[in-house]
């Protein structure tokens, strides 16, 4: 649904009509433009996700103190997020009002906010799945939600599964395309698997490492997890969590995530910042499948569409709060009022500071 906003008032009263259904915990971006997607940086250039390692190690290497206090790759990833290297990291706030903020802030279209949540739209991992020919897989998302409270959908960034995914973006090209080579021989095993045993690998995951009868059919993935790719991914997982072991779970690395994360600094603690994690599409990295990068582009925004905010009444609706051009300027001054401008949200950048005071007495 398409929510025109004109007053910040206006936007507090229909953020508090959604927020009162207390069925998800509720995620808020906005875009100072009407772009024709919700993709991370890294995704805007195929020369870019092509050198996802390269980036990452290039700027650690720039300046190594700035990551003295990260603790795991994540946090490294969320830190380069925050000073604007392509990453494969949505910026999400828990508040409403600072996404509001980054829609009015500048831009000459109109602003846009939108929501996502911490749960699958089923509809929409069905959709990717059977695209992708693994429909069966949708039975391991819904048991696992049922049976446990595992989320395959919010992590923390000390999660070892983000400490995977992170040191994934940190490997070469060559070795993720032999990595999700494997990861695709594995899904569509256990899309059979799931068909003709009627069971379902995520129940006797830890089992499964222990050589239970089940793991004879996956052998093929057992020996996959001792090849090279795979052995020099767990060893970068290792460097931050020594305790880390040589084994994964594949069913994460093909669904959005929320991660929290402890906030590093002043701006990060103003936004009440999170992110969202877009996974690998696996098939950018392989030679042999001929996919040209606007579908790359689709299939990332289709991942992210899981964890979309639609309208109940037409699921093919996103829930939308479009701010138009012409009442950007007054909405921030109203947050300005409520505290929220450029000195709160980018607390550290006091050239931004002395623009503001010196625009105060010029009347700007």
């Amino acid at each position: 649904m398409i929510h025109n906003i004109k007053t910040v008032s206006n936007y507090i009263e229909q953020i508090e009509k959604l927020i009162n259904n207390k069925k998800h915990n509720y995620y808020f971006r906005g875009q100072d433009d009407a772009f024709s997607n919700t993709l991370p940086a890294i995704f805007r250039s195929r020369k870019l996700l092509d050198n996802e390692d390269n980036l990452f190690n290039d700027f650690l290497m720039t300046d190594p103190q700035l990551f003295e206090k990260c603790r795991t790759n994540f946090e490294r990833l969320a830190l380069m997020e925050h000073y604007h290297l392509p990453t494969r990291l949505l910026d999400v706030s828990s508040n409403p009002l600072i996404a509001l903020f980054f829609a009015v802030k500048g831009g000459k279209g109109n602003g846009e906010v939108y929501i996502y949540k911490d749960r699958p739209n089923s509809d929409k991992l069905a959709k990717m799945l059977d695209e992708r020919g693994w429909h069966n897989l949708i039975a391991e998302y819904e048991s696992k939600n049922e049976l446990t409270s595992h989320n395959y959908f919010k992590k923390n960034a000390f999660s070892n599964e983000m400490q995977l995914e992170s040191s994934l973006a940190r490997q070469s090209f060559t070795d993720k395309a032999v990595f999700f080579q494997s990861i695709k021989n594995f899904y569509k095993l256990d899309n059979d698997y799931i068909a003709q045993q009627h069971k379902l690998w995520s129940h006797s995951y830890d089992s499964y490492f222990n050589n239970n009868q089940d793991s004879n059919y996956f052998v093929k993935f057992k020996r996959d997890l001792q090849t090279l790719p795979f052995l020099r991914l767990f060893e970068e997982a290792k460097r931050d969590i020594p305790s880390f072991s040589n084994k994964l779970n594949p069913l994460e690395l093909i669904v959005p995530k929320i991660v929290t994360i402890k906030r590093m600094s002043r701006r990060m603690e103003n936004q009440q910042g999170l992110f969202l994690f877009v996974p690998f599409i696996g098939e950018e990295y392989d030679s042999s499948v001929d996919i040209n990068y606007s579908e790359v582009e689709r299939r990332a925004q289709l991942a992210i569409d899981i964890l979309s905010l639609y309208n109940p009444d037409n699921p093919n609706e996103k829930e939308k709060y479009i701010i138009p051009a012409e009442y950007k300027r007054p909405i921030l001054d109203e947050l300005a009022k409520l505290g929220i401008d450029y000195s709160f949200i980018y607390p550290e950048d006091h050239a931004k500071k002395a623009e503001m005071i010196k625009a105060k007495y010029l009347g700007f």
